[in-house]
């Protein structure tokens, strides 16, 4: 037992008091002597010896009265779990995790709503004097001040559930930071949150003495979920008309099993498909959705799943734009027979707009223009065109390069060297077939599902030793194991590079089905689509291609319920992206616009960490505690009526006054007792 003001215990001196009082009463009797008295005598000795008990009864009963009297003004108490009481002013934080698992259910209803008020109690439990930080997954700047009672009550009735889902190390940080402005000698943290395990890294938490933490969980009562976790698209490209498959993925995150879930996509406000899953418990299950591409131009949509009560994961905004044509341009050499084996690949096809220029009176401003750039037996490339080139790549752009026949491969190496590749070698004529297929890239992927043994692959005559960078794919190889189809990524962009010339007696490549294959493909990844959709709460790069941004006039992000944004823009060479950064946005489609122009339109969607709801429970957490040695943490699982009280006790200790008051009533009972009814 310790006591909270032990100059009082000074005061027990008084005790003398009764005691001096006690020894002045007492009487001396007079001896007198009286006839035939024998039998008086014995009820004499008698009632002398009785009184003499009653006196010191009586003593003691003053003394501990007094004494009770005395201890209670002492303030006894038993500490608590956070060691010894401090007198003084206190700064307390408070965290109310108000992310989106947050909206679901137990038995008491909300949790949300259950943390606002049992943060509002916890206020109410300290002095009015105290100050308080009223903390959310948001971290904003004004969170970072100490508010009196009134404001954080206030504060706390606010706040309702956000995108953001921070670790709770984060949080225990950036309580720390608040508290550390405080001059106040006590300091408390206390942590209002469902303990979702994806959140609760325990592993990165730190004892803080000088600032206890206090942790009040709210479980859900079930952590079932249904979410939507990601869509895209079968192919790269969307084109006008064109049939679309869209792939989902639903992950089920509770253990029962379901069966025909109904699922609905629609597309510029209008319903475009439906499709019903089943999943079984927490496994994740892949679906498609089919429909009728719409015309050029931008689009936007939305999938829908119902699932109560966790509904933020249950759509998923989708933002896509359908091109009418793929600008191809063949840059021609020396070749006119393979030039013309080009041209009827994408000549005669009404989705490509083909275009033919040599290279030596070739616009270089039109190149930006291009979706795939097709180099075709240039006996050289000029310096100002390889420059032109590597802009064109690294900004979105794809090229592809088919070498002269007989050419000399040191008029390639500063191109191959800006692509990314080594410089090719001497050239090898000796015939050898094409042996090897990648199916694992996605280029042939979606192509060929499988290849037999004994398929016919083109034949090479003359070939340049080709030598791809590190992380290059190479998509054909020769029987000998060398590349000789190979794509690197160079900035947002692709280079295609081909061993051997087109020219027939180079190789059977154009005569193949793999030719136009090729191709086609090449065209059909070369421009850039952009995401899908973006998550808020991450840095989303916005890429603007083939959009002009005016120097005096800023572009705007406009989204649901007239929200104005003014993102922040980067110019990079060829590329132009709009960064959104962590801001707590609500999710939908998003407009770009200059002026009264909208430009491009986007969609964003809600983080889905927070849609697996399994969270730790509070005997779980606190095991892990103890594993890690944290002891300045506790874990209160209390229902909201004792949340005060246990509060008190963690911060002061089990206060004893109260029955140190009662005993000195009692022992002052008893001394009226024994004066008056003791005979």
């Amino acid at each position: 037992m310790s006591f909270l003001h032990p100059a009082f215990l000074w005061a027990l001196t008084a005790l003398a008091i009764p005691v001096l009082i006690h020894l002045f009463q007492l009487r001396r009797f007079k001896r007198i002597d009286f006839p035939n008295v024998r039998y008086l005598v014995e009820v004499t000795q008698q009632t002398r010896a009785r009184k003499k008990i009653q006196h010191w009864l009586v003593l003691l009963a003053r003394c501990l009265a007094l004494a009770s009297l005395i201890l209670a003004f002492a303030q006894p108490y038993l500490p608590g779990p956070t060691g010894a009481t401090q007198v003084g002013e206190r700064a307390v934080s408070l965290f109310v995790d108000n992310s989106y698992s947050m909206d679901g259910q137990n038995s008491g209803g909300r949790m949300l709503d259950q943390a606002r008020k049992q943060a509002q109690d916890a206020v109410m439990a300290f002095s009015a004097a105290d100050r308080y930080q009223v903390l959310t997954g948001a971290f904003e700047g004004r969170e970072q001040v100490l508010l009196g009672r009134d404001e954080a009550l206030e504060t706390i009735a606010r706040i309702d559930v956000s995108s953001y889902s921070r670790p709770l190390s984060k949080v225990l940080l950036r309580q720390r930071e608040a508290l550390a402005s405080s001059d106040a000698p006590v300091k408390r943290r206390i942590l209002f949150t469902d303990l979702q395990r994806s959140i609760t890294d325990v592993e990165a938490w730190t004892d803080d003495t000088l600032a206890p933490t206090v942790i009040v969980p709210l479980s859900p009562a079930t952590p079932d979920n249904l979410s939507i976790d990601s869509a895209w698209f079968a192919t790269p490209v969307r084109r006008a008309g064109q049939a679309e498959t869209l792939h989902l993925r639903i992950r089920n995150h509770g253990e029962q099993d379901l069966q025909n879930v109904p699922i609905r996509l629609d597309i510029d406000g209008r319903q475009r498909a439906v499709a019903s899953f089943s999943v079984a418990g927490g496994t994740t299950v892949d679906t498609l959705m089919h429909f009728l591409g719409d015309g050029p131009g931008d689009h936007r949509g939305v999938i829908r799943i119902a699932d109560q009560p966790v509904v933020f994961d249950d759509e998923l905004f989708l933002a896509y734009r359908v091109t009418d044509r793929l600008r191809v341009l063949l840059v021609t050499g020396t070749d006119p027979i393979s030039d013309r084996a080009i041209s009827n690949v994408f000549g005669l096809d009404s989705t490509h707009l083909f275009t033919t220029r040599g290279y030596r009176g070739l616009d270089l401003a039109a190149l930006e223009q291009q979706d795939l750039v097709l180099l075709n037996a240039l006996p050289e490339v000029p310096g100002g065109l390889t420059h032109a080139l590597t802009s064109f790549v690294e900004g979105g752009g794809s090229v592809a390069v088919f070498p002269p026949s007989m050419g000399d491969p040191v008029r390639y190496q500063e191109l191959f060297a800006r692509l990314g590749s080594g410089t090719p070698a001497l050239v090898d004529t000796n015939s050898m077939k094409v042996g090897r297929i990648d199916l694992q890239d996605p280029f042939y992927r979606a192509i060929f599902q499988s290849m037999p043994n004994n398929v016919d692959l083109p034949v090479v005559r003359e070939r340049w030793s080709l030598r791809p960078a590190a992380g290059s794919d190479v998509l054909l190889r020769l029987q000998d194991g060398s590349a000789w189809f190979a794509r690197t990524s160079r900035g947002q962009g692709s280079a295609y590079l081909c061993a051997s010339p087109l020219a027939e007696s180079a190789s059977n490549l154009t005569r193949h089905s793999l030719f136009a294959t090729s191709l086609l493909r090449m065209a059909e990844l070369s421009r850039p689509m952009g995401a899908l959709y973006h998550t808020i709460g991450e840095v989303a790069h916005i890429a603007l291609d083939g959009v002009e941004l005016p120097a005096d006039q800023p572009p705007h992000v406009k989204g649901p319920d007239g929200l104005d944004l003014v993102p922040e823009v980067r110019r990079t060479p060829g590329r132009t992206e709009l960064l959104l950064h962590d801001q707590a946005l609500p999710d939908g489609p998003y407009f770009i616009t200059i002026g009264n122009d909208t430009v491009r339109s986007v969609a964003l969607n809600l983080p889905r960490r927070e849609s697996d709801l399994r969270a730790f429970s509070a005997e779980e957490l606190t095991q892990q505690l103890s594993e890690r040695g944290l002891k300045s943490f506790r874990v209160l699982d209390v229902a909201n009526s004792e949340l005060s009280l246990r509060l008190n006790e963690l911060d002061q200790g089990h206060k004893l006054w109260k029955w140190f008051i009662l005993l000195a009533l009692l022992f002052l009972l008893v001394e009226v007792v024994l004066i008056r009814y003791a005979r």
